[in-house]
């Protein structure tokens, strides 16, 4: 009995391993006070931008971290923690969980790892304060297009000049 039960929580450590290798953005939260249908709300939230929330023992977390290239978020992990990981944007995971701890008091945030550094709790809610990546790529795509609409607008300024200027010598000239 006692080997089936090592046998299972050595291929748990294995399994919360590789979701925490293959994720590039990890969150580590507190979740004590939360109720069950809270967190099941939480996951939610977190499916629909395509991340998810593991809620693990910090016995297995630590396991697990132990040979991990995020192993940093280590010194975060203590207690009942919950980790939210995303593939790709920082920011996205950040509105939603600062969104969410605002409704619901017990939940804190530690801190957690991105692109190969540390963030801390403050870090995170500056990400959630700033517009997503979309919004911030459509911003940079629309100040590299205005010179050039102010080019098109101007040369269209003097054909429409020109124009108006041959329509007037051949009204003046009777047609």
């Amino acid at each position: 009995m006692a080997k089936v039960a090592l046998e299972t929580k050595k291929s748990m450590v294995k399994e919360i391993s590789s979701r925490l290798n293959s994720a590039e953005t990890l969150i580590v939260t507190r979740y004590k006070g939360l109720s069950a249908q809270d967190i099941n709300e939480l996951r939610k939230e977190l499916k629909r931008i395509a991340a998810e929330y593991l809620v693990v023992k910090d016995s297995m977390a630590m396991k697990a971290l132990k040979d991990a290239a995020n192993s940093v978020i280590a010194d975060f992990i203590q207690g009942e923690v919950g980790i939210a990981l995303h593939r790709s944007d920082p920011s996205v995971v950040s509105k939603a969980l600062v969104k969410f701890s605002k409704g619901h008091e017990p939940l804190k945030i530690c801190g957690g790892f991105s692109a190969g550094a540390v963030i801390t709790n403050q870090d995170i809610i500056t990400m959630a304060s700033l517009p997503s990546r979309e919004v911030l790529l459509a911003k940079l795509a629309n100040v590299l297009n205005s010179p050039i609409q102010g080019l098109a607008g101007s040369l269209n300024g003097i054909i429409c000049k020109l124009l108006y200027a041959l329509n007037a010598i051949k009204n003046k000239k009777g047609g």
